[in-house]
């Protein structure tokens, strides 16, 4: 009896975004989701399991925000971070001179892997009251 043992070596990322904070303050200590028009939204995400170099790409979405269409990508205010690995990055909002238009806002962290693959996003709504 002949017996044929093989053995398998998989290898998979598990590269992820572990969590996403909105805040009020810079070390983004209390988690908020109202904000005045003249407040600086402080956002922070972790990256955890990192197997090799992700980029971070930071979107503001203006969904219900009067004066722009539902949805609208700020696109002037993207940003985009590599890390080579675990790790945090911090996405600083400064209301325009104005301040921030009222309404309902909405930030999105993607992590992209060395090919451009984008593995994982989260996103997180704040509300803008006053004026």
């Amino acid at each position: 009896m002949l017996l044929l043992i093989t053995a398998c070596s998989v290898s998979f990322t598990t590269s992820h975004l572990s969590s996403l904070i909105v805040s009020k303050e810079k070390d983004s200590s209390t988690e908020a989701s109202t904000f005045g028009v003249h407040d600086t939204v402080y956002a922070k995400g972790v990256v955890s399991n990192v197997s090799g170099k992700v980029t971070l790409q930071w979107h503001l979405i203006a969904e219900k925000v009067a004066g722009q269409p539902d949805n609208f990508l700020i696109a002037a205010l993207d940003k985009s971070f590599e890390l080579p690995s675990d790790g945090n990055s911090s996405y600083d909002l400064s209301p325009p001179d104005a301040g921030w238009p009222a309404g309902k806002y909405r930030i999105e962290l993607h992590m992209l892997v060395e090919s451009g693959e984008d593995k994982d996003m989260k996103s997180s709504v704040f509300t803008v009251t006053g004026g």
